[in-house]
């Protein structure tokens, strides 16, 4: 249902700028008869998104509820009220567009340009929290995702290390696709494949650069693990 929430939500925010931008011309530049005809449906279009991506919303609600520990979760409070103050500022759009084309005035008035602007800036906020909550938080990934088998693999490397078993072995099937999955990238025996080859050694600092913030954070593959991957891959012939 995440997938859906964010399909609603990137139709809001495709639609939205567009439609404050339509205004922003119809006000300032040329009143376009195409302006006219376009305005409406985007306005249509952005009403759709927000409330699409409300009720799919709900559900990422409740997955928010059980994966953000503490005060994490002031995340979800905010983006879920502000979500619905996106929805009854365009209602209030609506209903004041309708009102205007019934009085014969203009759609294009300051107030209808301030609702489209806020709602935009809201939308952006809204969207930068929601990205906090999946990017940071892992709200809405299913089942762990990628790094499901980073976290599985990391512990069996540690547990392997912690056995007494050399950094070589311990680094060699760590690499593979049955550890951490390196391999997948890489080739089996580190040559390259879709990334670069690694057969030679790897920096550590070079190593975090590249996934810290990635598929291998910090807080699980540790220095050591890496050190252990590195002193197999030494034994490659190689490039350092």
């Amino acid at each position: 249902m995440s997938e859906l929430h964010g399909a609603a939500t990137h139709l809001a925010i495709v639609a939205l700028p567009v439609y404050a931008l339509v205004l922003l011309v119809r006000r300032f530049g040329r009143d376009h008869e195409t302006l006219r005809h376009i305005e409406p449906w985007l306005l249509g279009a952005a009403v759709l998104g927000v409330a699409a991506s409300g009720l799919t919303g709900l559900l990422v609600w409740g997955q928010a509820q059980t994966m953000l520990r503490g005060h994490a979760f002031r995340l979800g409070t905010a983006h879920f009220w502000i979500g619905i103050a996106v929805a009854v500022l365009l209602a209030g759009t609506v209903l004041g567009r309708l009102w205007s084309v019934h009085g014969g005035r203009a759609t294009h008035s300051r107030v209808l340009l301030c609702a489209g602007v806020t709602a935009l800036a809201l939308v952006l906020v809204q969207g930068y929290l929601g990205g906090r909550m999946t990017y940071q938080h892992g709200v809405g990934i299913d089942r762990g995702g990628q790094l499901a088998q980073t976290a599985v693999g990391a512990s069996k490397l540690q547990t392997a290390l912690a056995g007494g078993m050399s950094d070589v072995a311990a680094g060699r099937v760590a690499f593979s696709n049955a550890g951490l999955g390196c391999a997948s990238c890489h080739g089996d025996l580190a040559r390259g494949n879709r990334g670069p080859a690694l057969a030679g050694g790897i920096e550590l600092r070079r190593f975090r650069h590249v996934h810290a913030a990635g598929l291998f954070p910090e807080a699980i593959v540790t220095d050591g693990d890496v050190a252990a991957i590195d002193a197999w891959l030494r034994t490659l012939p190689g490039e350092r």
